[in-house]
């Protein structure tokens, strides 16, 4: 009897899907500290299947108003932090992604977004950042469904834009378009950063346990107002808050509530999650 094939997509329609990308490009250059990721990416590349097209919001660019990547042949862009770029090898400014842009699908985002009260930009010179091409190297290495780049708020009234921007998004999985948040549940990088780099005697992680139990929490609500209203309350109720995601530099948590935002009355499920260094990750569908 053959195996029924496993599909995200429920009556046509396309996920809402959430990954923790990891650290810069360690993952593809097949650091062991990231084997966990490439793992569970591996494990959830059926997420993708059937996927028209798909629209990414990625922590790694940041805008006053979204930011929309409209160029059909995107470069890359090796986008590390100063003090980890020196330490890296040359394979890490080598990587590449074949995969092709959407003009057309950018102008109907902007299209969109801008009939919700954004004033979204057309940018056909951004290229891809490692918030694109980590997650899309290992979850679809055969770069074969196009993709479209969005930018996340800057800090001012963050939570509440990325809500209304995935809100905002929601109506593209009708069409068959994957909202794919790349971010990461945890990034304390002042923390986490001397392990990373192999600093001798680096000081253990603080542990993220409760604040990914109350991201669940939130992702299972079926609601959408509810689960917005939720979201909103983050830095008052989620533990820990501070040291998870820090005031100024929390933008890799806002793709996880663009999620939230383009979930609509979906209930969320953990696709599952990863240990780097004692702190959790982890990735989510709905």
């Amino acid at each position: 009897m053959a195996t029924e094939k496993r599909t995200a997509f429920k009556g046509g329609r396309a996920p809402s899907f959430f990954v923790s990308h990891g650290a810069g490009p360690f993952a593809i250059l097949g650091a062991p500290h990231q084997q966990p990721l490439v793992d569970l990416c591996k494990e959830s590349q059926w997420v993708l299947d059937g996927a028209k097209g798909i629209i990414l919001v990625t922590a790694h660019w940041q805008t006053d108003q979204p930011h929309i990547s409209s160029g059909a042949n995107p470069e890359i862009y090796y986008d590390y932090f100063e003090e980890e770029a020196k330490q890296l090898p040359k394979e890490a400014w080598e990587i590449k992604y074949p995969g092709k842009g959407d003009p057309e699908l950018a102008r109907r985002i902007k299209e969109r977004l801008d009939l919700e009260g954004f004033e979204s930009v057309l940018d056909n010179k951004r290229g891809w950042d490692h918030g694109v091409w980590v997650p899309m190297l290992l979850l679809r290495p055969q770069a074969d469904i196009p993709v479209v780049q969005v930018s996340i708020p800057t800090p001012k009234e963050e939570t509440e834009l990325s809500l209304k921007l995935g809100t905002a998004l929601e109506s593209f999985r009708d069409d068959g378009y994957v909202i794919l948040g790349s971010g990461s549940s945890y990034h304390n990088f002042g923390a986490i950063i001397p392990s990373i780099m192999g600093v001798p005697g680096a000081p253990p992680v603080p542990n993220n346990r409760p604040f990914e139990d109350a991201m669940e929490k939130v992702a299972k609500i079926k609601d959408h107002n509810e689960k917005l209203t939720e979201m909103r309350k983050w830095r008052e109720t989620f533990p820990d808050n501070e040291i998870v995601q820090p005031s100024g530099k929390s933008e890799h948590f806002m793709p996880f509530l663009v999620n939230i935002g383009a979930a609509g009355s979906d209930v969320g499920t953990k696709l599952g999650e990863w240990n780097l260094f004692g702190t959790i990750m982890t990735s989510y569908i709905w």
